[in-house]
Parts: C-alpha cells; structure tokens; sequence
C-alpha cells in the first residue's frame, strides 16, 4: 500500500525513506495524506486515490506518529467495517501487500481532491468524538456526500465508488450489510402514530436518530436520547423516570448525542450509579445492541417518547439507505405541547368553526405541520445518508 504523503506530513512523520510513487500500481491501493490541525489536535485526513474515499485519524501524538503504519492499517480496518465491507475483503486488501510504504504526492488533481477532503473535516470540527483516534463516524460521513470532477457531469459518492472499485477488483460483492425492521410507536394518548422502517445495522445510533426526525417530520430542534432494553424485568423504575419501560424491561444502555450530555447523566443524573451503560450515538452501531427493544427521547419540554421493537433482521439487505414500509396518524408539530397539547392542537385544527382555527392553522404552518403523507416520508428519507 502506498501512501502519498505532504511535506508537512513527511517532517511531522521524520520519513526517511521513500519510495517513488509508480503510476502503474492500482490506484486503489493508494491514497495522498496531509497533516491538519482541529482545534489544537493534529488530524491526519487520508482520500483514497481512486475512489475519493477519506479516512480521519484524530487527536494524534508522539507516539503514534511512531507506529503510523499500523495505525493507518487499523483505520482502514475499522473504518471499512462500518461502511459493511466484508471482513474477508477488509483482510485482502490490507494484506494485498508485505508493508506500507511512503512516497511523495505527484498529481495535482489527488492534491486538490484531498485538500477538499481536509476542508470537509475541518467544517465538522464539533462532531469529532474526542479522545479517539479512528474516527469512523466523520470518515463515513465525508465519504458519503456527493462529489464531482472538474469539467465532469459525474456525480458521485465516495462511498458507492470504493465499492465499485473493490468489486472490480475482487470480482464480488464487497458489502454484507444487514437490515433491521423497526416498528416505531410515538406515545400519543388518546392518539396513535407508528411507523415502520427498514434501517441498515452499519448506522450508528445517530443516523436511527435521524430517521426517526423524518419519519415524525420534525426539524431536530431539542435535545433527544436513547436507553436500549435488555430481557430482563424491572418493576422498580417509575413513569416519570426517563429509563422507564412500559412494559418493564430494564435498561442496559443509554446513549447519547455528545459528550457534554454524557457527562451530565453520569454527574448531575447519576447515571453512574445505574446498571446501565452510557455511550455516544455516534461511536454506537446498531449491529452491535440489536435486536433489542429501544426507547427514543425527544424534546424534554414536549417529552416525546417512542417504543421501538425490531420485528425481523434482513441478512443481505446490502443498502445504505434506509426504507420506509407503512405507518399510521399524523405526527405532532414540534412545541405543541407535549400530549396534551396535541389533543388539544386537535381539536382546534379539526373544527373549522372553531374560534382559534384559523390562527392554529397559521401557527402549524410555521412549525411545518403536515398531515400523515407516506410518499413525503419515503422522499425525505433518501436525503439521508
């Protein structure tokens, strides 16, 4: 493998030996790198030559300079495993050669292709999970927005290209990806909204997060949360408690949107004390906690909670994106109020000769109400990832 390295690089590196960069080795099997600096950390940003996909090393020292080869074996490994790569196509590839070697960059279009790569990560700067070096959630995320080349009408992701490029090479399918179907159940009262989705278990907790938002088309405006369940039975927990089960099962984990959130359930909640364990939503796929049954928190004001239970894992659904089946009832507009005042939010809406009709009319559309729409649903889903 090689890696083309920047002068800012190679002095960080104390490279000594390099090798020259030849044109005819499979451009698969390099990548340019460069050193940049996020928020005081040093960050390693690595773009794939021949399909643009980028891998982030982070929060970087001393020492790991010194063992960079073995750090940047590890990345690609992990990084590849999220993006559903089969773990013997993963070994290939590392192993496709005895050592990786470092040369100097050549082409000025890898050159811009990963100065691109370095401005993406750097506008991300508040999503990095501090205290970890691979970071799999930004590599993927960078790796998925949508790319063109110069003077070209190609439009692309990074992420489809890499597979394209590992199946040419290998002469397979490079992707075993799973998929979950969750039937999601909003606590409405007196109401009902559920839906149903097809969810890829290589996202994280956070992508789960999202798809929820456009399945109840809501605009990610508060604060939200995860527990997952175990099998076990807890009767002691009560309603108002935010790990409470309905049909009480007893948490195991609670995650979380970042690490200031983190810090305060284990402080200020004293969730530290709890048997459960806490985690980030973007350092958590899905693959590793499910089937289980979730509850999803949102808007503590409102304090919406939503049941999820997963009804069959699809081996081989091998898709990024996630697909919406069916639902029922029409989601509550955000800042109505919480259960009650949906209800009344509906009784109002409902009745055209009602005294507040027209002005509820006009503030649900301000907050973007709709009424249930699946094929809006199903649009707003491939947006994501």
């Amino acid at each position: 493998m090689l890696i083309q390295v920047t002068k800012k690089l190679r002095d960080e590196l104390k490279i000594k030996n390099l090798v020259e960069a030849e044109t005819s080795k499979d451009q698969l099997f390099c990548w340019h790198a460069n050193i940049i600096r996020i928020e005081r950390r040093k960050v390693i940003v690595m773009t794939n030559n021949a399909a643009r996909y980028t891998v982030v090393l982070y929060g970087l020292k001393k020492n790991d300079f010194k063992n960079i080869a073995e750090l940047i074996k590890s990345a690609i490994r992990e990084t590849f495993t999220v993006e559903g790569v089969k773990e013997k196509i993963i070994e290939s590839y590392l192993n496709e050669f005895e050592e990786i070697e470092f040369s100097k960059t050549k082409s000025h279009s890898q050159v811009a292709r990963m100065n691109h790569s370095c401005k993406e990560a750097q506008f991300f700067h508040d999503e990095y999970i501090q205290d970890k070096k691979v970071q799999s959630y930004i590599s993927r995320k960078l790796s998925h927005r949508i790319v063109t080349e110069k003077d070209s009408d190609d439009y692309y992701t990074p992420g489809e290209r890499l597979n394209e490029k590992l199946e040419e090479y290998y002469g397979e399918s490079p992707v075993k990806i799973n998929g979950a179907v969750i039937k999601v159940d909003l606590e409405l009262g007196e109401y009902s909204a559920w839906r149903k989705v097809i969810v890829p278990l290589n996202y994280y907790f956070y992508d789960l997060h999202k798809v929820i938002q456009n399945l109840y088309n809501w605009m990610d405006y508060h604060l939200h949360e995860f527990f997952v369940y175990s099998e076990e039975k807890d009767e002691s927990k009560s309603w108002n408690q935010a790990e409470y089960h309905r049909d009480a099962y007893k948490a195991a984990y609670n995650i979380v949107m970042n690490e200031e959130n983190l810090e305060y359930n284990k402080h200020e909640l004293n969730y530290e004390g709890e048997d459960f364990e806490l985690s980030l939503e973007k350092d958590s796929l899905l693959k590793d906690y499910l089937p289980a049954r979730i509850k999803y928190i949102y808007d503590y004001g409102d304090n919406w909670e939503l049941y999820l239970e997963v009804e069959e894992i699809i081996e081989d659904y091998n898709k990024y994106q996630s697909e919406f089946l069916e639902g029922a009832g029409t989601a509550p507009p955000e800042d109505v109020g919480g259960v009650p005042g949906f209800s009344r939010f509906m009784e109002i809406i409902s009745d055209p000769e009602h005294e507040e009709h027209e002005m509820m009319s006009e503030w649900a559309k301000s907050q973007g109400f709709e009424e249930y729409d699946p094929e809006q649903i199903k649009r707003n889903l491939r947006i994501h990832l």
